[in-house]
């Protein structure tokens, strides 16, 4: 092992031991890389690093993200959400495990709105952990169908993993949204069938609703509303009249006249979302720093070469480097937030899988569905702790084990879309 690549493992084992003892990601990855290239390279180098960072990722490509999450920050204040869980219990709420199956759906169409699984589970869970409590529902079903559906907004586009996934990798945005669609509609599905399977076989878990119930009623105009601008925003996208962000910034512009007009838009509501928008994006673009640090110390250091070497020459088929690659992001995300896991994984694990030529927007697509596993088991499990917020009454431990079942449709449709490629590539092929 060369001098410089010894530097580069033991920063690394540091980087570990930092994020184990709960430094920020960011800033774990910042002290890590400065100080790898400064052992390599000198002090100039290291502090000429250091201060270009933050002006190397100022892209246009990254004003996506604030404007996308402002989008569903400015859904969720209106009240949009409530209006997509009516629907979805108009359609579905009478049958067995119906209001469970219709939080799954809410959270796939407030998706379209919402680029961010947390938002999601934090939304929806406001609106529909009351109503299947109050009818009866066991807790664990309950809120374990709000963690997992939460799960669904990263998947669906708009996206913000799978933009931050585009522009690490150079892919293109829009491909990548397309990719997301086949598997998204798939973890639905996935879901909705656990639901349907665990109420079979305890139907006491979910009684069946009252057909003249008159709180499934649904305003019309509000869900007509958010259909017109889903098709405006990602038809637009799709058909190559918008990039995506101006995509974006269309879908922003026109949920702020639909929560104008809903009388949602109160200056307080305004300034909550902006503020909210604010502050996930500067956590964003802070980690995005850290991370293009962390790519240029892997590269001063030698290490992403000699991983590429290292894998290559085990001389293995590539889909089983491809399945330890992603069964090391299911362990991560027991310890790490998803966002943290792309960008500290990505520049290390990306270059292995261009050289082993897996496809990069299904390793994307994958990549972004196993993190978000993480999401929903212990000890971090982050809608977890999202749906304790929305409802202290029930027990973390129920809570976790009303998610289990979710967790291995989750690895089901993981493994599906491995041993099926074209449904991640089929519709960004259609585009080319």
């Amino acid at each position: 092992m060369t001098g410089d690549l010894a530097v580069g493992v033991w920063c690394s084992v540091a980087l570990l031991a930092l994020i184990a003892l709960r430094i920020p990601i960011a800033v774990a990855m910042m002290l890590t890389a400065v100080t790898g290239i400064y052992l390599v390279q000198g002090e100039f180098a290291a502090w000429f690093q250091l201060a270009g960072a933050p002006i190397n990722v100022t892209i246009y490509g990254l004003s996506v993200i604030p404007l996308f999450i402002l989008m569903g920050n400015l859904a969720a204040y209106a009240g949009l959400s409530r209006d997509l869980f009516l629907l979805a219990s108009r359609w579905v709420g009478r049958m067995p495990g119906g209001l469970c199956v219709s939080t799954i759906l809410a959270c796939a169409g407030f998706s379209t709105l919402s680029g961010s699984s947390l938002a999601t589970a934090a939304t929806i869970g406001r609106i529909s952990i009351g109503e299947m409590l109050n009818r009866g529902y066991s807790p664990a079903i309950s809120s374990g169908t709000i963690a997992a559906g939460g799960t669904i907004g990263i998947l669906i586009p708009p996206s913000v993993m799978l933009v931050v996934y585009g522009l690490l990798t150079e892919q293109s945005i829009r491909e990548m949204f397309a990719a997301g669609i086949l598997p998204g509609i798939l973890l639905t599905l996935t879901f909705v069938i656990t639901v349907i399977v665990w109420v079979g076989l305890r139907p006491a878990s979910a009684p069946r609703a009252d057909p003249n119930d008159p709180r499934l009623d649904v305003p019309k105009a509000g869900v007509l509303s958010l259909v017109g601008l889903v098709v405006i925003v990602l038809g637009g996208l799709y058909a190559g009249y918008f990039t995506a962000t101006e995509s974006a910034a269309v879908g922003t512009l026109g949920t702020l006249i639909i929560a104008w007009f809903r009388g949602g838009l109160s200056w307080t509501n305004l300034a909550g979302a902006l503020c909210e928008t604010a502050g996930t994006s500067a956590m964003i673009f802070f980690i995005i720093i850290g991370s293009a640090l962390y790519a240029t110390f892997l590269s001063v250091t030698g290490i992403s070469g000699a991983l590429r070497d290292f894998v290559i020459g085990l001389d293995v088929a590539p889909i089983w480097v491809l399945a330890a690659i992603l069964a090391v992001y299911i362990v991560l995300g027991c310890f790490m937030d998803s966002m943290g896991m792309i960008l500290l994984t990505i520049p290390v694990f990306y270059p292995v899988t261009v050289a082993l030529g897996i496809d990069p927007i299904l390793f994307g697509v994958l990549v972004v569905m196993v993190v978000e596993v993480g999401l929903i088991t212990p000890p971090l499990g982050m809608n977890i702790f999202i749906v304790r917020s929305v409802a202290p009454e029930v027990p973390v431990q129920k809570i976790f084990l009303g998610a289990l079942p979710f967790v291995l449709a989750f690895l089901v449709s993981v493994a599906l879309v491995t041993s099926i490629p074209g449904l991640a590539l089929w519709l960004p092929g259609l585009m080319k």
